[in-house]
């Protein structure tokens, strides 16, 4: 008699017994991700830049730029620095190093935008200038806390002074409102080619930002006009070049030959802090478009973090309750109540907004954290709660410090386990699939660009690209697989197997370990799967690049090449009831198994294992025996 396990789809179930779990299911592992039926060794990491300073970031973002290039920020200690492509560089410094920041994208017709704030201040990047910070800050005006921007308004909460409010900002019209134009502005004096200076709108106000900037004057060929590219530079009819900083008006341009006329300069610039996204204000009678203040005092204890519904309601997510606004679309009236009570977040970045709904790890009961979605009813059409990934015991791990990102099909959840001061897991839940695993890394937050899965640290001031290549910063992957308890059809009987059969895929310089346990007794090696051997088909390869678990599995800047392997190892087994399958990677490479076979089954009698069973005339209190 045999007992195969075609395929794999159903991941981690460690909340039941071992024994009742599904036949494809693992009562623990990490490392390793089900996919397409598969369980797959999850790819490594390798550092982005340095590795820094001992620390965790307290803030990551991915902005980006007119072009769809983007713009990795990162706080790291005191600094909140950009990546420019090779290093890090200072945004903005003076920080306190536990603060923790948030940060929003903004695009308009003034351009891109990042807006940063938190408990040290508020400020404007200009995607294309991420060096020259603008700070927003005014106290008449608006405040220090968390924002989010959506439908052209900033929501802003955990104000140092009134933890339970919710306040908007006005909505930014996009117009001669909040933007004002600049014609014929004069620069410098004629007969040169090249022109430097600084734009006469910061004069008036540090807090403006150009955009749509042009340089022309007449010179020997005819007029020579710049325009400009949003990225920061300006490029002439007659081939001229320059560079323009949004956010400080510096300019450098040159023309490709000697002025003849007035050299002139267009623009608009803007302030959010008058009537746009850093404007709080409204009138003593609220006019449409105007700030608000939403109090949420439910329980008094502090809203932690506003998400958008499917519904476009506004969610306000505390420790033990949640608050739903709804603004009338004529922007005058709202709807602002208790959404539920007995729903609450461990800490503000435990929740995240997906095309599915909202999702959030709920520690109202803190003994017993559950995986939650706020998403809209097919039924009644309204946003109701629902609990994901009943399985998986999500009690096994902490969430004081936890935070959620996405990666291709899962959703992503940092977190530690119990021993542990900071994340060590990432859990990878699958709401499609409803599977959830278990990856071996350190994290606070991630962002993903294309295949690439940024991680900022939450043991060093260092980012990681993670999911990406063969090892662990050069360390063989710390990885794992336990089968259910396999009762092999008959739990009452006994039985032996004669062989375990596997069938997969890997790469040549890959070894596994393989190991049973009987009866709980422990485990025991009793082979490997090596990638050198003859089991192991020399044709139909395939390369496979770094980022192998996404969606764009083949190709990549890493590549090796895998081969489908089917093997057996020949086993000697006392007499089991129940027995455990567990694989551990010992080296480097692809590896996956898409089938387990226990072969050749044999039954027995009716009987405890030996290991469990008592000796004769034991006594009444079970603590001694006739010998």
């Amino acid at each position: 008699m045999d007992f195969t396990v075609p395929a794999f789809a159903s991941g981690i179930h460690n909340l039941l017994d071992a024994e009742i779990i599904p036949k494809d299911a693992a009562q623990d592992a990490l490392g390793f991700v089900t996919k397409d039926g598969r369980e797959v060794l999850v790819p490594g990491r390798e550092l982005l830049g340095p590795l820094g300073a001992v620390g965790s970031t307290t803030g990551f973002h991915k902005g980006f730029l007119v072009n769809g290039t983007i713009l990795i920020l990162v706080k790291m200690g005191t600094a909140i620095k950009y990546w420019d492509g090779s290093a890090y560089q200072n945004c903005i410094t003076g920080l306190s190093a536990t603060d923790e920041y948030t940060f929003t994208n903004y695009t308009s017709l003034a351009g891109n935008f990042v807006y940063v704030n938190g408990p040290g201040g508020y400020w404007k990047i200009v995607t294309a200038n991420p060096g020259s910070p603008i700070d927003v800050y005014d106290s008449s005006k608006n405040f220090k806390g968390y924002i989010l921007i959506d439908r052209g308004r900033t929501l802003l909460w955990n104000r140092d002074r009134d933890k339970t409010g919710l306040y908007g900002s006005w909505i930014d019209r996009q117009n001669s409102t909040v933007y004002t134009t600049v014609a014929g502005e004069a620069i410098g004096a004629l007969g040169s080619t090249n022109y430097t200076g600084t734009l006469a709108f910061k004069g008036g106000g540090s807090r403006r930002s150009a955009f749509g900037v042009s340089f022309s004057a007449s010179t020997g060929p005819g007029t020579e006009t710049f325009t400009d590219s949003g990225l920061g530079t300006l490029t002439s009819n007659f081939g001229g070049t320059g560079t323009i900083n949004y956010a400080t008006g510096a300019y450098n341009i040159t023309f490709n030959s000697v002025t003849t006329g007035a050299v002139t300069a267009g623009y608009q610039w803007e302030d959010s802090g008058v009537h746009g996204v850093t404007d709080f204000s409204h009138s003593a009678t609220r006019l449409a478009g105007e700030g608000f203040q939403f109090p949420q005092d439910e329980g008094g204890d502090p809203i932690l973090n506003v998400l958008v519904g499917e519904d476009g309601a506004y969610y306000s997510i505390k420790q033990k309750s949640a608050y739903r606004l709804s603004i009338d679309a004529d922007d005058l009236g709202a709807d602002n109540g208790v959404y539920r009570k007995e729903m609450g977040l461990p800490f503000f970045r435990a929740s995240i907004a997906t095309d599915r709904g909202i999702l959030f790890i709920n520690t109202a009961n803190p003994t017993k954290p559950k995986m939650t979605i706020l998403e809209k009813s097919r039924v009644s059409l309204t946003v109701e709660p629902r609990e994901l990934f009943k399985h998986f015991k999500f009690a096994n791990y902490e969430y004081d410090s936890t935070s959620f990102g996405s990666y291709d099909r899962w959703v992503l959840v940092y977190c530690r386990t119990p021993d542990s001061l900071t994340n060590n897991r990432i859990l990878m839940c699958n709401i499609t699939d409803n599977t959830v695993n278990v990856a071996p890394y350190s994290g606070k937050m991630s962002i993903q660009d294309g295949d690439n899965l940024y991680v900022a640290d939450s043991v060093s001031y260092s980012v990681y690209s993670i999911f990406s290549g063969f090892d662990d910063m050069q360390d063989i992957i710390d990885a794992y697989w336990i089968g259910r308890g396999e009762l092999a059809g008959l739990p009452k009987n006994l039985k032996k197997v004669r062989k375990l059969k596997f069938k997969g895929r890997m790469d040549r310089t890959q070894s596994v370990g393989v190991y049973i346990d009987q009866d709980g007794q422990g485990f025991q090696k009793v082979g490997t799967i090596l990638g050198s051997a003859s089991y192991v088909s020399s044709t139909g390869g395939q390369a496979i690049g770094s980022n192998y678990i996404g969606e764009g599995q083949v190709g990549g800047s890493e590549t090796a090449e895998f081969f489908p392997y089917f093997m057996e190892i020949k086993i000697r087994t006392a007499k089991f009831r129940k027995i455990t399958l567990k694989l551990v990677p010992e080296s480097f490479g692809y590896f996956d198994f898409d089938m387990t076979e226990l072969w050749d089954v044999l039954m027995f009698e009716n009987r405890l294992p030996k290991a469990f069973r008592q000796k004769q005339n034991v006594s009444l209190d079970g603590a001694s025996t006739d010998q």
